[in-house]
């Protein structure tokens, strides 16, 4: 029996019944007082150190905070990378953020925050007994997008794609964190391969 914790996606707080809710759900606490957030929030919200959260802004990333002053845009995209870092590298997750919006305004498929919130809801519908049940889900992403309208032609199957790539990658990190701590459990000698790939827990990140 394991005990690693299943979180929300990007987050240290446990899923619980808001996976299922949605990202907006999460968003919505977060955001409950002001609608922008300071950097040690983020830091509570992604267990990140602050070095780390500045050095992806540094890197472009993330856009620049207005006056220290983080929004829902800001949070949505730290998430998305934090939950993506495991298993994939930043140069791997900035082409596939690219693939869904392009780079230009009109382009754009979906906003980052919405992004974030369908990812949640397809997470939170495939946890079956504490474990991602991953066979299902084209299933459970055709039943999530059901309402969404293109806002250009090929912008639902862009987002099909991209949203099982994520929700895949948020699986497989899951899996590999619970290997990774029933081996520790075993007194195994530490994992080296993580810190090679520049995938630490202070989130510094770096492309082999």
């Amino acid at each position: 029996m394991h005990t690693e914790k299943l979180c929300l996606p990007g987050t240290v707080f446990a899923v619980g019944d808001i996976a299922k809710e949605g990202g907006h759900a999460f968003f919505k606490k977060v955001f409950y007082v002001s609608d922008h957030i300071m950097l040690s929030h983020l830091r509570e919200i992604t267990g990140l150190d602050a070095m780390a959260l500045q050095n992806w802004v540094k890197r472009k990333w993330v856009p620049n905070p207005n006056k220290k002053y983080y929004s829902r845009e800001h949070l949505a995209r730290f998430l998305i990378i934090n939950m993506l870092r495991e298993t994939l590298q930043i140069s791997r997750i900035l082409y596939l953020l690219r693939y869904l919006n392009g780079t230009e305004p009109g382009d754009a498929v979906i906003s980052e925050v919405d992004l974030y919130d369908y990812v949640c809801r397809c997470f939170g519908a495939l946890v079956t007994d504490g474990d991602p049940a991953i066979g299902t889900l084209d299933k459970v992403i055709e039943e999530v997008l059901v309402d969404y309208e293109e806002p250009v032609g090929g912008a639902k199957r862009r987002l099909t794609t991209t949203l099982s790539i994520m929700v895949s990658a948020c699986c497989s990190a899951y899996v590999k964190a619970r290997a990774d701590a029933m081996l520790d459990a075993l007194g195994a000698p530490p994992d080296r391969q993580t810190a090679r790939h520049g995938k630490n827990r202070k989130g510094e990140i770096t492309d082999d």
